[in-house]
């Protein structure tokens, strides 16, 4: 008996056939449903010519056709599938067990969900909170101009007045016991230690002053791995600016690294260094963020580093340093030339060979509270790893304060890296313009200089009233241009750079080959 006529005899809701037939959409052609299970060659058919096979559905499968096509498609055959029974419907037991595994599923979906939420949720709120405070704390310095003043410090009790008094004039005025020795390594490495530049009471008292300018005003750092970051530093406090302007340190800059010229405080940050992990271990330049001309003389730029804490090559944590890279850069100085392992770009590594070459070569000198290391804009260096049986004394880790300093014959440059926003001292009002001198700042009434001029003269000690009346104009910017600088950083830093090298690394590595070359290059821009 054919399937049709046994289809059309049945009158019972219960399907009596054991043969199922559930045929596809991809098995049935457009004579489905003739009753024909096979179809011959026809005349002028190509010999190779693969049958097709038309099968009718049986009553059971029939019922689960909803739409009367004469196939299942796959839903309708997952429907018929659970039709164990051939009754041509699903029975109470069969979706009521289904609906209890669909049910477990669900509740297995949501706890896995609440087992990722609360696997990324430190995560998710970390960056949250990073994101938030380094806004803030841009926003508060750059565009609230905040000043700390001495009557903050004592007010807050972090230190005494006559702390404040003593770190405004170190060793009561006298001047450091520069040798011709020190120079003259200086002038061959690059950098150099001076021991007992403080007293112990005075580094004690500059460390509670850096301590709290970090607690009040820094922000997490983003670019490196320091717990925390506060550049602009003395911008913002008038201790620390009125520390840096005195005759003990300026006439030391002055014969030591720039060749007699008067010392021009440029910027001044903190970074706080972990016992985890060294903030910078990359070998770099701090030239490339300068705001001064690139083919100049090394004589030209310098810097002084304190560390809140003992560090040497046996306990690390301190700075490395190679000596001679001073002359590396560029064929400017007598004996100096442009180096192979010089790397113009700042997010360029090293090749394996210059890492070794480095690391063979370095100095690590050994520095207590009470010493300073002045070295130069050009000199390389890197931060070194803290030895993990000796931690740093303090639970946040050791302070590292710099002070960066200009001559007064430097060029300023607003721009000094492609990939690098244009330095923050641009966006303020009445300050150096691209191309002047750092001695150019000259309030025309006075024929003195400006008193709301960022970059100072380190021979000249300002009062500390001119810094509060002066100093809030001079170091904030509006709104609106904290917003447009904000954005300059985000595109330059993120989207033409990192994004854009992640798109660069992924073809050139599926094509084996450079193929792609569009991420911004942090090489310096060109000389004003």
């Amino acid at each position: 008996m054919s399937i049709a006529s046994s289809s059309n005899s049945s009158t019972s809701s219960t399907c009596t056939c054991s043969d199922i037939d559930i045929a596809s959409d991809e098995e049935v052609s457009s004579s489905a449903g003739t009753g024909n299970e096979t179809s011959s060659p026809q005349e002028g058919d190509p010999p190779n010519r693969k049958k097709v096979v038309h099968r009718q559905l049986s009553n059971c499968s029939s019922k689960y056709d909803k739409e009367h096509k004469g196939y299942l498609n796959k839903y309708e055959q997952l429907a018929r599938s659970l039709d164990s029974k051939n009754r041509g419907s699903i029975d109470p037991e069969t979706v009521i067990n289904l609906l209890k595994t669909q049910d477990l599923l669900k509740k297995r979906q949501w706890v896995l969900l609440l087992g990722n939420i609360i696997q990324w949720l430190p995560l998710i709120i970390g960056a949250a909170y990073t994101f938030i405070k380094f806004t803030e704390r841009q926003y508060q310095q750059n565009v609230g101009g905040k000043i700390l003043t001495s009557m903050d410090y004592i007010r807050e009790g972090v230190v005494s007045s006559e702390e404040i008094q003593s770190l405004w004039e170190l060793s009561e005025g006298n001047a450091y016991p520069l040798t011709d020795q020190q120079r003259q390594d200086y002038l061959r490495d690059g950098f150099v230690v001076l021991p007992n530049f403080l007293t112990r009471d005075e580094s004690q008292a500059l460390d509670k002053v850096v301590t709290h300018n970090l607690n009040e005003m820094a922000f997490p750092d983003l670019l490196t791995k320091c717990s925390r970051k506060f550049h602009g530093e003395y911008y913002h406090s008038s201790v620390t600016h009125k520390f840096w302007q005195q005759p003990r340190i300026s006439d030391m800059l002055s014969t030591l690294a720039l060749e007699g010229d008067v010392p021009y405080m440029v910027t001044s940050e903190i970074l706080e260094m972990p016992s985890g992990a060294p903030c910078i271990p990359q070998w770099h330049w701090d030239f490339l963020t300068f705001p001064q001309n690139f083919n100049a003389s090394f004589t030209t730029g310098t810097q002084i580093w304190w560390s809140s804490e003992e560090v040497d090559s046996n306990v690390g944590g301190g700075l490395a340093f190679l000596p001679g890279s001073h002359k590396w850069a560029n064929s400017v100085d007598e004996g100096a030339d442009l180096h192979p392992c010089f790397a113009m770009n700042l997010f360029e590594k090293m090749s394996t060979e210059c890492t070794q070459l480095l690391d063979r070569e370095m100095a690590v000198p050994k520095l207590s509270p009470t010493d300073i290391v002045v070295f130069s804009r050009f000199t390389l260096h890197r931060s070194v790893a803290r030895n993990p049986s000796v931690p740093f004394k303090s639970p946040t880790g050791r302070r590292g304060y710099t002070l960066r300093v200009g001559s007064a014959r430097s060029i300023f440059k607003q721009d000094t890296m492609q990939c690098f926003p244009s330095h923050p001292s641009s966006q303020f009002g009445r300050q150096l313009k691209q191309g002047q001198r750092y001695d150019s700042v000259i309030d025309p009434e006075t024929g003195l200089h400006h008193s709301q001029a960022i970059y100072r003269p380190m021979n000249e000690q300002d009062s500390e009233e001119c810094l509060i009346r002066d100093g809030k104009g001079a170091r904030s910017m509006s709104t609106t241009t904290f917003l447009h600088y904000s954005a300059q950083s985000i595109i330059r830093q993120k989207i033409k750079w990192k994004l854009a090298k992640s798109v660069e690394d992924v073809v050139n590595t599926v094509a084996q080959r450079k193929l792609l070359d569009i991420s911004c290059k942090a090489v310096p821009t060109p000389d004003v």
